[in-house]
């Protein structure tokens, strides 16, 4: 196994690990080994969630890159990758589901996270379709945006909002309203998940026709 296929394992298992942490948040009494961290906002479940979250988010674009550079390329690497990658955002995105604000609101509405895993099913679907027909799909500047924006609003979600908590004009670090910018950050990477997936299948609607 060459080094761009071990960092992608590498990767699953960072998954699992952030998995792991977090759920450490689900256990009672919380609060009392995970506290805020002064006026952050945050545990340090949320900032180690976070932190391993941008990691392995990191070692994505070493694998490829090394593998590309180095003719790596592998078979393995070509299916393995982008079911990692897959794996860790997912993941994240359900877990972060479940994040609710003092006063009962959604950090993320659950629906965004369905909405991002159907795009991602349908796109998926239309690859194998392709690729049973001997064609590539190359991914569109709409797609790379969507996983871009989804780098960066992830960790915000791990954080509680951090650092917008602190529109708060107060100082005390509990913005009344934190959960409408989280979810409008979330959905601004929805909106370009789902018009590149709209591309996606009008580029390539003959892909679903039937041979003649």
């Amino acid at each position: 196994m060459n080094t761009p296929n071990k960092i992608t394992i590498g990767r699953f298992l960072m998954t699992f690990v952030l998995i792991i942490v977090y759920c450490l948040s689900f256990l009672p009494n919380a609060e009392s080994f995970a506290p805020k961290l002064g006026t952050t906002g945050f545990s340090w479940i949320d900032l180690v969630s976070a932190v391993i979250f941008v990691l392995a988010a990191i070692s994505d674009s070493i694998d490829g890159h090394m593998a590309r550079s180095r003719n790596l390329v592998t078979d393995f690497g070509k299916f393995m990758d982008p079911l990692a990658d897959k794996f860790l955002v997912d993941s994240a995105l359900v877990l972060l589901s479940t994040k609710m604000t003092a006063d009962g609101n959604f950090l993320l509405f659950p629906l965004i996270p369905v909405l991002f895993i159907g795009r991602d099913l349908a796109v998926d679907g239309l690859r194998m379709v392709a690729t049973s027909k001997g064609k590539v799909l190359a991914a569109n500047a709409y797609g790379k945006l969507k996983t871009v924006l989804q780098m960066i609003v992830i960790p915000i979600l791990f954080l509680n909002g951090f650092p917008f908590n602190y529109f708060d004009l107060k100082g005390m670090g509990n913005f009344q309203y934190i959960y409408v910018i989280t979810n409008v950050l979330a959905a601004i990477a929805l909106l370009a998940s789902l018009l590149s997936g709209a591309i996606y299948f009008i580029q390539n609607k003959n892909v679903l026709k039937g041979d003649k």
